[in-house]
């Protein structure tokens, strides 16, 4: 199989912590490939996890296992999954973060009590979800870990709405650029808008533009840049400049983009 390990945490570089996870699964699994998605995650935000790991698991082949590690510590509330979806694995907490980036049902996911973990919650990462992905990289089936069952915490992610002048969004995501994701895909924007002239409206409206570019360097600097991004979903940046900042945007600020009759 494969033996691709990935990494999601809310650590820093600066710490032992990615290290000692890689070194646990390596000191049985030598030729493990490691890919870390990022380490830079908010601290305990595990919607974040779950925007940034969601947004490139189709990228990976089957086999990959995914380490998530925010808000991962398990306890009588919360406990570890191991699920199979899209032929890949994931290993983390039942917090929401999986709700998020598996739009069906997966393949199969097993459940392990937290409170069987209770004395390795302190480094749960290493003295469990490393211990579990050598299990896998074995060869062995994730079925006897624990119990399968089918209700993996959903979340689910707030969609946009058509109105009788268009589409009413949100951003969902900041990027570290200051860039605005927004939940307004590009088949709903076709779908809705079409060929018609359009304005988008930022910020109850104290911001707008009238177009969506292909590239950042369509603008001059700093003009508000609307583009849809590889993930296919609407992005308002300001090209040179951080749009979170200038424009007044965070997660929940409402996009407007109304139809021009």
């Amino acid at each position: 199989m494969t033996k691709l390990v990935t990494l999601t945490t809310d650590w820093s570089n600066s710490d032992y912590y990615i290290g000692a996870v890689k070194a646990t699964i390596l000191s049985k699994h030598p030729d493990t490939i490691f890919v870390d998605i990022s380490h830079n995650i908010e601290k305990f935000n595990w919607q974040h996890a779950g925007f940034v790991l969601g947004s490139l698991v189709d990228d990976f082949p089957e086999g990959t296992i995914h380490i998530i590690g925010v808000d991962s510590e398990p306890d009588s509330n919360t406990d570890i999954v191991v699920a199979i979806y899209h032929g890949q694995y994931f290993i983390g907490a039942n917090n929401g973060t999986l709700g998020i980036i598996f739009a069906e049902e997966p393949e199969a996911a097993v459940f392990i009590s937290g409170d069987s973990f209770a004395a390795d919650s302190v480094f749960v990462e290493k003295n469990v979800f490393a211990e579990i992905a050598k299990f896998i990289l074995s060869g062995k089936d994730i079925r006897q870990l624990g119990e399968e069952r089918d209700d993996v915490l959903r979340y689910t992610a707030v969609q946009p709405q058509i109105t009788e002048r268009g589409i009413l969004g949100s951003v969902i995501y900041i990027d570290s650029y200051g860039n605005a994701i927004t939940n307004i895909s590009r088949e709903t924007f076709y779908n809705v808008i079409g060929e018609n002239k359009f304005e988008i409206l930022l910020n109850s409206n104290i911001h707008k533009t009238d177009k969506i570019c292909q590239s950042y360097k369509e603008v001059e600097i700093p003009e508000i840049v609307c583009i849809f991004n590889s993930i296919n979903l609407l992005e308002v940046a300001m090209r040179g400049a951080n749009a979170k900042n200038l424009l007044g945007l965070r997660p929940d600020s409402k996009i407007r983009i109304d139809i021009i009759k």
